[in-house]
Parts: C-alpha cells; structure tokens; sequence
C-alpha cells in the first residue's frame, strides 16, 4: 500500500556536460551551468578557462569543470571562486563569511547597480550601464574608507545611464550595511532552502529526509528505521551557518544526533549518533530532490498522518504548480500537479491524494507559510501538513 509522503525539491541546476576537444587529442573540456547570485545577478561578465560570456537574466553563466569563475563588470573586478551550480559574493572572497566586510561591500555594490533599484525581483545591470563600466577604474573592496571616490564616481556615471519610463532617470545608491546584509542573508536562506531525500548507514540504517527553511536555515526532518520500522524526529538546535561551512547540528534529545554540512545547494552530509548509546553511531547521505527551472516560488512543507514525509511545490507565473512527493516509510515518490490563486493551494498527486492548502499573507513577501491537509479516499488516508517557501528571483 502508497503511503502519501512528499518531497519536492527547490531547483537544483543542472550539470551539462559539453563536448569540447581541445585539438590535439588531450583532455576534453566539460562546461557545466551555474547562476550568479546577489539575488539573481544579470550582467556580469565572467571568464572560466576558455569560456567567457555575460550571466544571463536569471544569473547564468557556464564555467569549465575544475575550474575558476572570475567575475567583473567593466572595469571593476569583482574576484573569482572554484566554478560550481550556485556562486555569491562568499566565494569571491577568501574564507567569506556574511560578516565579512569585503563581502559585504561587493553585495553593496551589486544592489547599486540595479536598474529599478529593487534588488528582491532580481539585479539588472542595464546594457548601458555595462558600456559605461568599461571606463570605470577597479574597486578595493577592501578599504576601509569604502565607498572611496572612485566608488562616488561609478555611482554617479551609472545614474547618468538608466532610466525608467518616460525618461525617468534611475537615481543609484549605495545601500547601508545594515540592508545589505539583510538582503545577502534573504538571498543565501532561499538559495540553500527545500527539501532532501537520503539514506544512513552505521550502527544501522535507513531513509532520511530534510527540510531547510527558507527564514531561518534550520534544518528538520525525520529518519526511518527499515528494520524495526521506527521513526525518529530530526531538530536542529543550530541551524545552517553562513561561515565558510555551511553546517548545521541537531537537538540531542531528539534520539539521534545529526551533524551536517551543506557541501553544495544540492546536497547535505554529516554523521549521527545515538544520544543515549555512544557505540551507535553512523554516516548520512542526501540530495536535493527536482525543482522546475521557471519556477517563480517554491515551497516544502513536512506531512504527517498515517505516514511522514514532504511535499514540495514550484510555482511559476502563472500559478501553476508542479512538484513531488516523497515518503519516508516507503522511499516512494509521486508527481504532483495543481494552482495556486489567491494564497489558496489545490493539488493532485498522481496516485489520487489530494492536497489543499493556504499560504499565511502576514509574513515578509519574499518568504512565506504554509499548512494544510492532505487526503487519499482510496487509502483511507489522511493527515496534515505545514512548511514554508520563499521568492526566486
């Protein structure tokens, strides 16, 4: 018998290999796809190995396997990092953290640059703007002065650039620490937010599933015993850190001890053992499940009821909503498809459960909750679930 348990994962962005001889029989090159983000970044020209380009309106770029990404907008270097799906102002800068000045500058900067000057839908640096920056002279982002004159004068050559509607001139600004700050971790919490699905070996094994929240970085989730059929809670008392591991602890008392780190958006990996048995100890493994490229939101939500599981739900502008299910217990999956109107979510997966939810409007619009129930007549099953989701910009 299906028991209804849901994962639906926050994209993940694909690895495309590409062919790419290098002529005289050596080593091929494999380009893979990754976005640049600040929120979404469009603009920035980068150079990985042989590749250049600019990143496309969502931030993509492409970068050689093994490979540095180099970052800068005409004159102005912005820095490079080891190439890989998801790239921010952290991995131009060695060992970055969200507390670390220049980091903190560079974001600043990008926001200024923005062509409507709202940084939340995504950073457009206009055309023109990307002309003018040819002239412009390079930026320590170092300083201690920052913004120097030389960051005075950029902002005032890309105000002269970009305009909204009947000639309206966009007036650029360096944004204040303080809203930097804010935003970068907004940006860094919805980047890494969604749904796992795994597996843990040791002392014993079985299924395991996370959720990452998108408003704070803490990790839940529950792990299932395949032997003894015993399912565990999974708490974190320290949520994901954006030091230069991305790692993450869980409450003792909740029987077992996960101790993780997110080595990519895409995966989560650590060690467990048992809070009352020191001898029961063991590794843990999990990946990031699907995602809908035009996704405009995503939610993941945790079920519960005559079984566990999660739900995640891609939204696009249209209201359409695509997504997967995933149960704990069983290690199954199953599509959904359904609309979201009006804060309301109605769903289907494709074994017959049916999914109703609301989204809570009270909450920052770039992050929102979600709850509700869901039902499989044919099952005789039935149960809740609750979670949240953010906007991808």
């Amino acid at each position: 018998m299906y028991k209804i348990n849901g994962l639906m994962a926050v994209s993940m962005l694909g690895l495309t290999a590409c062919g790419g001889g290098s002529g005289g029989g050596g080593p091929s090159v494999v380009l893979l796809d990754g976005v640049f983000k600040d929120s979404n970044v469009s603009g920035l020209t980068y150079e990985s190995g042989g590749k250049n380009g600019v990143t496309g309106t969502k931030g993509e770029f492409k970068y050689e396997e093994g490979a540095d990404v180099k970052f800068s907008i005409g004159g102005v270097e912005l820095g490079s990092g080891m190439g890989k799906a998801v790239m921010t102002p952290i991995d131009l800068v060695t060992d970055g953290t969200l507390a670390t000045p220049e980091v903190i500058n560079k974001v600043r900067f990008l926001m200024m640059l923005d062509k409507d000057d709202d940084p939340n839908n995504g950073i457009e640096i206009s055309e023109k703007v990307q002309t003018a920056a040819a002239d412009w002279e390079n930026i320590i982002f170092t300083s201690d002065d920052f913004p120097t004159q030389n960051v005075n004068s950029i902002i005032t050559s890309a105000s002269s650039q970009d305009t909204l509607g009947e000639g309206m001139i966009v007036e650029h600004e360096l944004p204040s620490n303080e809203d930097a700050v804010k935003h970068f971790r907004t940006t860094l919490l919805c980047s890494n937010a969604g749904a796992f699905k795994g597996s843990y070996a040791g002392s014993e094994s079985g299924n395991i599933v996370f959720v990452v929240d998108p408003t704070n970085g803490e990790v839940n989730g529950s792990s299932y015993n395949l032997e003894n059929e015993v399912s565990v809670e999974i708490k974190s008392t320290n949520p994901i850190s954006y030091g230069v591991d991305l790692v993450f602890e869980s409450a003792e008392e909740s029987a077992k001890k996960f101790s993780g780190i997110m080595s990519s958006t895409d995966t989560i990996s650590g060690s467990w053992e048992n809070s009352l048995v020191a001898t029961e100890t063991g590794t843990f493994n999990a990946e990031r499940l699907g995602g809908a490229a035009d996704a405009v939101n995503r939610y993941t939500v945790s079920f519960n009821g005559n079984d566990k599981g999660l739900f995640t739900f891609d939204v696009d502008t249209g209201g359409n909503v695509t997504g997967t299910s995933y149960s704990v217990t069983t290690g199954e999956e199953s599509t959904l498809t359904g609309k979201l109107e009006n804060s309301i979510l109605t769903v289907v997966a494709a074994d017959g459960t049916e999914i109703d939810g609301k989204l809570d409007e009270d909450l920052d619009p770039n992050t929102k909750d979600l709850k509700g129930l869901w039902r499989n007549f044919d099952e005789f099953e039935q149960g809740e679930f609750t979670g949240s989701g953010c906007l991808l910009n």
